[in-house]
């Protein structure tokens, strides 16, 4: 009778460790996922930071991000342009109401001195749309 106690104790307890191995293999995968997710949103968002950047400014040789972030009221990636992390650093903010990067922008008065047009700074949406233009033009 105890031989038998032993073995169903074994068995359950046998079975407590595949079911709790089973439950941290389901939970990794599931931070995995969206590690990836995060991912390719922050890869997403930072080629649409250096096109709205190289568009909107003048002698733009290279793009460096540095951080990204989560605020309560939005995402951010900071970095900085031409290899000057002193006077030419930026951030670039996305509100939670968004789901990408338009054109909130803060930038070091040595990035805003290099505007193109700094009465007007298009979006990107708006770059998309004159990229489009200019390729039913063609």
């Amino acid at each position: 009778m105890a031989k038998k106690k032993i073995i169903i104790a074994t068995g359950a307890f046998i079975l407590l460790l595949l079911g709790g191995y089973q439950i941290m293999q389901h939970k990794e995968t599931k931070v995995y996922e969206q590690q990836k997710i995060e991912q390719k949103f922050w890869d997403e968002q930072k080629v649409r930071i250096e096109k709205f950047i190289r568009y909107n400014f003048k002698d733009i040789e290279s793009v460096t991000f540095t951080e990204n972030y989560k605020t309560p009221m939005s995402v951010a990636i900071k970095g900085y342009i031409n290899e000057d992390k002193k006077n030419l650093n930026f951030i670039a903010t996305i509100s939670n109401e968004q789901d990408f990067f338009e054109k909130g922008f803060a930038s070091s008065p040595g990035i805003s001195r290099m505007a193109i047009n700094s009465s007007h700074i298009l979006s990107v949406t708006e770059i998309e749309e004159l990229e489009k233009t200019k390729d039913t033009e063609n």
